[in-house]
C-alpha cells in the first residue's frame, strides 16, 4: 500500500472553483463541445457510423490555440536544446542546469511550459530538466497524435540525450510514462500529477462531456478501440490499459499527487493507482482541481522534498 506523505489545503487560490450539488468541483465543458455533442447525437439517428467516424477523429485531435508571447519568451530562456528525432518527426527539448536528468511529460493538450515553476527548484537542487511539447502540441505541426507517440518522446530521450533518473508527469503523460518504463525507459523514480491511467475510464468521461447517447456510444467505442489495437498492433487494447496492468511491473520509487475534487478524474482512480504502485507516496490535495495542482507552492515544495529526501 501506498504511504500518505501529506494531505495539503488549498493555501493560495485566488479562484473561486464551481462545484456541483454533491459537493465535487464542477467539470466546466466549453459549448462547442456541447454543440458539438448534439449535432452529432442527432445525425447518429440518420447515420451512426458517420457520427463515430467524426468522433474518433476528434478523440487523436491536439485542441491547441496560437502560443502566446510569454510563452515563447519563457522557451527562450532554455540553457540549452536539443531536436529529438522521432520517426519522421523533430520535438525540441529544452534543457536547464546540470545533473541527473529529469524529464517532464505533459497531458493531452497540455505543454511542457505548465511545469515551469518546477525548474528553478530542481535545478537548485543539482538536476538538469528536461521540458518539452509532444508532437501536434505547441507549435509542432500537426493536429492529431496518440499515446505511443507520447511514449516514443521519452523513449527518443533517453536513447538521444541520456540516462533518465526521473520522470514527472500530468494527467495523461502518466500513462504514457509508465507504459514508457514498460517498453524499457530506464528510471529511479516517477512523480506523478494526477495521472490518468485507465482508458476506459478516459473514453466514459470523453462520452460524457458530449453526453452521447448509447447508440452513437457504443460504436464510437468500437471505433477507436479499434484504431488503438491497430496502432499498438495488438488485438484488444481496452484490458491493457488499467492502473493493475500498467503499474504490475513498476516497482520504482514514487510520489502519486492528486487533488480530492479533480474534476476530470474521480478519486476512486487515483486510490486505485496508490493501491496497485507498491511503496509509492501519495499527497492529496483539496481545492486544487486537476491543473492547478501544477502551480501550487506547496505542492512545489513537496515534491522537491521528496527529490532531495527531506
Amino acid at each position: 500500500m501506498s504511504q500518505q506523505l501529506a494531505k495539503i489545503g488549498n493555501t493560495n487560490r485566488s479562484v473561486k472553483p464551481h462545484f456541483n450539488a454533491s459537493g465535487r468541483r464542477k467539470r466546466i465543458v466549453p459549448l462547442h463541445y456541447r454543440m458539438i455533442g448534439m449535432g452529432l447525437n442527432a445525425a447518429s439517428h440518420v447515420n451512426n457510423e458517420w457520427a463515430a467516424d467524426v468522433l474518433s477523429k476528434i478523440w487523436f485531435t491536439v485542441f491547441k490555440t496560437k502560443p502566446k508571447r510569454w510563452i515563447n519568451a519563457f522557451w527562450q530562456q532554455a540553457q540549452t536544446c536539443v531536436e529529438l528525432q522521432l520517426e519522421g518527426k523533430s520535438i525540441t527539448v529544452s534543457l536547464w542546469g546540470q545533473g541527473p536528468l529529469v524529464v517532464m511529460m505533459h497531458g493531452w493538450s497540455g505543454s511542457g511550459v505548465q511545469f515551469r515553476r518546477l525548474i528553478p527548484g530542481l535545478v537548485a537542487a543539482g538536476y538538469r530538466v528536461a521540458l518539452f511539447d509532444a508532437p501536434a502540441h505547441g507549435s509542432n505541426p500537426g493536429k492529431q497524435t496518440n499515446l505511443l507517440e507520447f511514449i516514443g518522446c521519452l523513449l527518443a530521450i533517453q536513447h538521444q540525450i541520456g540516462a533518465v533518473d526521473t520522470v514527472m508527469a500530468h494527467s495523461f503523460g502518466g500513462m504514457a510514462a509508465v507504459d514508457a518504463v514498460q517498453r524499457g525507459l530506464r528510471v529511479r523514480q516517477m512523480v506523478l500529477f494526477a495521472p490518468h491511467l485507465d482508458v476506459q475510464e478516459m473514453f466514459q468521461s470523453y462520452s460524457d462531456v458530449f453526453k452521447l447517447n448509447r447508440k452513437l456510444s457504443n460504436r464510437f467505442h468500437h471505433r477507436i478501440g479499434q484504431k488503438m489495437a491497430d496502432i499498438f498492433g495488438v488485438n484488444d487494447i481496452w484490458p491493457l490499459y488499467t492502473p493493475a496492468k500498467l503499474l504490475a511491473q513498476i516497482d520504482c520509487r514514487g510520489l502519486l499527487i492528486y487533488d480530492s475534487e479533480d474534476e476530470e478524474i474521480p478519486p476512486e482512480h487515483f486510490k486505485s493507482i496508490a493501491q496497485h504502485w507498491h511503496g509509492c507516496k501519495t499527497l492529496r490535495t483539496e481545492g486544487l482541481g486537476h491543473n492547478h495542482i501544477l502551480k501550487d507552492e506547496t505542492v512545489i515544495q513537496n515534491v522537491l522534498g521528496f527529490m532531495t529526501g527531506s
